[in-house]
């Protein structure tokens, strides 16, 4: 199955300094930890997964054509902050 990943910081340079979007093939059943290792980042290098806008983990099951994006630890807590506010301006405009 195929997945497109998005990374966040560092993690853009950790694996194999591909582009910050890339489409990566993976077997049935992967989980987000497979997707990390195909990937060639330790598990502790990625704090914070969104899979189709959408909170995740590392052990949430990837169905074909999933949407993950990937946040190293220097980059989660602003990213969740940022979320956050977002979130609130949504309910807020409602």
């Amino acid at each position: 199955m195929r997945v497109t990943v998005l990374l966040g910081g560092h993690l853009r340079t950790e694996a194999h300094n591909g582009p910050m979007e890339r489409t990566v093939d993976l077997p049935e059943q992967a989980r987000g930890v497979d997707l990390v290792s195909v990937l060639g980042l330790p598990a502790e290098r990625v704090r914070m997964i969104f899979i189709n806008s959408r909170a995740g983990t590392l052990s949430t099951v990837l169905q074909e054509g999933d949407r993950v994006a990937l946040f190293p630890p220097e980059l989660s807590y602003n990213t969740f902050v940022a979320l956050s506010y977002r979130q609130d301006r949504i309910e807020d405009s409602k």
